[in-house]
């Protein structure tokens, strides 16, 4: 439950432009597929921590997953996501498993 805290507060910090609801919405989500629900969209739904229904569950994901406001805000996180990243090791090494060739 910890890590989630993390991850919602960093978000809220380092990408101010998200929505409150849609990023409950995406932390649901996440903590729904943290305990180990198969990555659908009935799974994810039936899974999520909230008193409702399962078809007012599946809708919740239904509409996170297909929300355009989301898909553009992506970036921000994915650049957020990988400053992270980079700035922790700038001289990372990459692995190449060559063993199938």
């Amino acid at each position: 439950m910890r890590d989630i805290q993390i991850l919602q507060d960093t978000l809220q910090n380092q990408c101010p432009t998200i929505h409150k609801k849609r990023l409950h919405s995406l932390i649901l989500a996440t903590q729904s597929s943290l305990d180990g629900a198969d990555l659908t969209l009935t799974k994810l739904g039936r899974s999520l921590n909230v008193i409702t229904t399962a078809k007012h569950a599946i809708k919740r994901v239904d509409r996170l997953l297909g929300n355009t406001q989301l898909h553009r805000e992506k970036d921000d996180i994915y650049k957020w996501h990988a400053n992270l990243i980079a700035r922790a090791n700038p001289c990372p090494v990459i692995l190449v498993d060559w063993s199938d060739v």
